[in-house]
């Protein structure tokens, strides 16, 4: 039962927020041969070189998962650059790690130099992490500002400093996975189109009622499929990623709710929050609403095209149906294509946003332990993963998706792929530039507000009417919670 929960577990890759902003720009450049590091630092008056050697070791803990494949490839080709550095990598369970990561960093620990977090786990490591602001190179036109921001960043609310607390490696988010021989057939879109005068191409998709049309239209009509497209409604911790997701295009069309922060509120608070808060003030729960309501009966209608009963659907079988070609689609993370290529429905699937043209993101970070003995080598390492040639590895070791827009770039352009695989890549890339509908990552977000919020929304979708006055009060029930919970 342990390593079933560890595979549930490790595709919990977390969720956007605003745009990358950091005030200087950092160019690192790892050169081959001499074991040496070299850094240019630009400011608009100066610039300075320096060299510095690399050696000593490095221990980086992490949860098991299939990019570790990758991890340890890089960590050998980077000892190999460096003669005299040494990388350990260690992989527990996800229900394990972070514990383990805690447990030690309070202590003041330098076991660790390296740790890895969540995006929504982030603020829970804040006190032990070291700012990367001024070391590494998180350059804005290559690594998307929604996948750094939803982890990689914390702001202040005092005194407005943003600081880069982790390094993105690969990008990660939940989206729509769909069979193309469906989607993309001229007969059954010619007849969706008569119909609901709405493409059937889920990248085209302008609201969620469109992918509802579809489920009915696919299901039940032209019995194409036995299921529609998979949402997860898993409790115990799945309708937090789920339901955002949904409410994204809600709140960004709702002033009232988004604060003229449209696209994923304020940083670290996200859109379950309002985009606006008085001066000294937190911000308010967005979502019990006219648009939270909106969204969640959306999400009841949907678990009706899942697989009964739909509470049996979590992070670890929500790709299921689809790889064995019962399912339309899959609202799922990314990181879960994984499992596509050796199925059913391998060269048969893509990838689109959300309806709307939008995605929530759950990217996984590095960062750098402040007791660490040895900072700049293993700031040097986190650089190292992010360069276009190693960052675009984390594909062809471990069918992840890479965090650098030049490594998309670079599978692009080899011809030795399928053109379908090098279209997934990018389209999942595109779909980090606009992964921005997420749920809070404060320090309480999984210990607290979590549980506030799937407990009633769990129950709403399993025992209620599914009508707005049962949905706005699972929602009131939620928000009274929240704004308890952070004061």
């Amino acid at each position: 039962m342990q390593a079933a929960t560890d595979v549930q577990m490790i595709l919990k890759k977390r969720t956007a927020i605003n745009t990358l902003a950091v005030a200087v720009v950092i160019v690192l450049i790892v050169i081959a041969g001499a074991g040496a590091y070299y850094f240019l630092v630009y400011s608009p008056s100066t610039t300075t070189t320096t060299t510095t050697p690399l050696t000593g070791s490095l221990n980086l803990i992490t949860f098991t998962d299939p990019s570790n494949a990758w991890l340890k490839w890089a960590a050998t080709q980077f000892e190999a650059l460096h003669p005299g550095v040494t990388i350990n990598i260690v992989a527990q369970g996800f229900s394990q790690y972070a514990n383990t990561e805690a447990t030690s960093l309070q202590t003041g620990s330098n076991t660790y130099d390296i740790i890895t977090y969540t995006s929504t786990s982030a603020l829970r490591f804040l006190p032990w992490v070291v700012p990367l602001n001024n070391v590494i190179t998180l350059n804005s036109s290559d690594i998307p500002g929604p996948q750094l921001a939803f982890g990689g960043l914390y702001r202040n609310a005092t005194t407005g400093v943003t600081q880069t607390i982790g390094v993105p490696y690969d990008t990660s988010t939940f989206a729509i996975f769909y069979r193309t021989d469906i989607f993309d057939s001229p007969t059954l879109n010619s007849s969706f189109y008569n119909q609901y005068h709405v493409s059937l191409d889920p990248n085209k998709w302008t609201s969620w009622q469109n992918l509802l049309e579809a489920d009915n239209f696919l299901v039940n009509q032209t019995k194409t499929v036995p299921y529609g497209i998979i949402f997860d409604a898993d409790q115990s911790h799945d309708i937090i990623d789920t339901f955002p997701a949904i409410y994204g295009s809600y709140y960004s069309q709702d002033s009232s709710v988004n604060g003229g922060n449209p696209q994923g509120g304020l940083t670290n608070w996200g859109i379950m929050f309002k985009g606006s808060a008085a001066a000294g003030k937190n911000p308010a729960p967005s979502f019990n609403s006219t648009s939270g309501v909106q969204a969640l009966q959306l999400f009841y209608q949907a678990v009706k095209y899942d697989p009964q009963p739909f509470t049996e659907v979590n992070y670890g079988t929500v790709f299921v149906p689809l790889q064995s070609g019962q399912a339309a689609g899959a609202l799922m993370f990314t990181a879960d294509a994984t499992s596509l290529p050796n199925s059913t429905i391998n060269g048969k699937y893509g990838v689109a946003t959300l309806p709307g043209g939008y995605a929530e993101t759950g990217t996984d970070f590095y960062a750098v332990s402040k007791y660490s003995s040895n900072q700049p080598l293993a700031e040097a390492f986190l650089a190292y993963l992010i360069t276009p040639k190693v960052n675009a590895e984390i594909y062809y070791q471990a069918q992840e998706f890479p965090i650098s827009k030049a490594a998309v770039h670079l599978i692009d352009a080899n011809q030795s792929l399928p053109q379908w695989q090098r279209t997934i890549v990018d389209r999942v890339f595109q779909t980090g530039a606009e992964g921005w509908a997420n749920p809070p990552n404060l320090t309480i977000t999984s210990t607290q507000l979590i549980p506030a919020f799937n407990q009633p929304i769990y129950n709403f979708l399993t025992t209620s009417d599914g009508s707005s006055t049962a949905a706005l009060q699972a929602l009131n029930n939620a928000a009274a919670a929240w704004a308890k919970a952070v004061g």
